[in-house]
């Protein structure tokens, strides 16, 4: 879809070093994301360098297929020419709460109420995941489209956002951390329908929450990468990703030199060794 045909309605924010577009009434929240957009761009640039970036969507509900590429709406994504994120809370969010909470004990739903709110609401949350899209250009194209490419650029996303936050806003890490490691702890695998990671692609169908729980394992995964190795780890995946591609194997072996744990927690997925869960 070519951006530029029906903009109409959209307001533009100066200030920034990208064009930033909201939908009206949503300068403020626009503002916001573009700031973290920014800083995000300054910190991954120094990490493993970045292309120019795209214009960036701040999108109510109405104005959603203007720029979207994923109808499901607020669900955040980023192409090379575009960056869309939603100006409201997504309703996929609640339908995660919504599976998670009955299902998790006393102290996963104290820490999610401590943490989110009482009902718990994933608004805080989702609004560091502009530093995940960012993340995604920084690998590019990279290979071509495949079950270990799929699940391997989603990582490096992953990294960046967790990194970014660790290094930037340290003060958003329980923000970040404490739904995965609620979900992860306490829902039973059994309970997603799709569950194998070279099917992660095929979990979008639907509400977005298999999805999202997929997006949570890898970013467990990368929360221990960057204990273990830093911005190496974002860097070694980048430069995978912008050369040539590789099998299961080779991506495993891969990320054996960085972290055997989270070599063996891909071999054995979705079953994770203990020491992953540890913050």
């Amino acid at each position: 879809m070519e951006i530029g045909c029906e903009l109409g309605g959209l307001e533009g924010l100066e200030g920034f070093p990208f064009r930033v577009l909201v939908s009206a009434g949503g300068a403020g929240r626009g503002r916001a994301v573009a700031e973290r957009a920014e800083r995000t761009v300054g910190w991954l640039d120094r990490q493993v360098g970045m292309p120019e970036t795209p214009p960036l969507f701040v999108l109510g509900a109405d104005d959603w297929e203007k720029a979207a590429t994923i109808s499901l709406y607020g669900m955040p994504h980023v192409d090379s020419d575009r960056i869309v994120v939603g100006q409201e809370p997504a309703p996929f969010w609640s339908a995660v709460t919504g599976v998670i909470t009955p299902l998790v004990d006393a102290e996963g739903l104290r820490l999610l109420q401590k943490v989110y709110g009482d009902p718990p609401q994933l608004g805080s949350f989702a609004d560091l995941l502009v530093s995940h899209e960012l993340s995604h250009l920084a690998h590019g194209r990279s290979w071509p489209k495949g079950p270990v490419g799929f699940w391997m650029k989603e990582l490096a996303a992953n990294l960046g956002l967790h990194g970014y936050v660790t290094e930037l806003e340290p003060a958003e890490s329980a923000r970040l951390e404490t739904i995965l490691e609620v979900t992860w702890s306490s829902v039973p695998n059994s309970h997603w329908p799709v569950r194998d990671l070279l099917r992660m692609e095929d979990s979008l169908a639907g509400d977005g929450s298999n999805y999202v729980w997929f997006e949570f394992g890898l970013q467990l995964l990368a929360r221990r990468l960057w204990q273990t190795a830093g911005a190496t780890a974002l860097q070694t995946v980048i430069t995978a990703l912008r050369g040539p591609e590789l099998d299961l194997g080779q991506a495993v072996e891969l990320l054996e030199h960085l972290d055997p744990a989270v070599a063996q927690a891909i071999r054995d997925w979705p079953q994770f060794p203990p020491e992953i869960m540890q913050s």
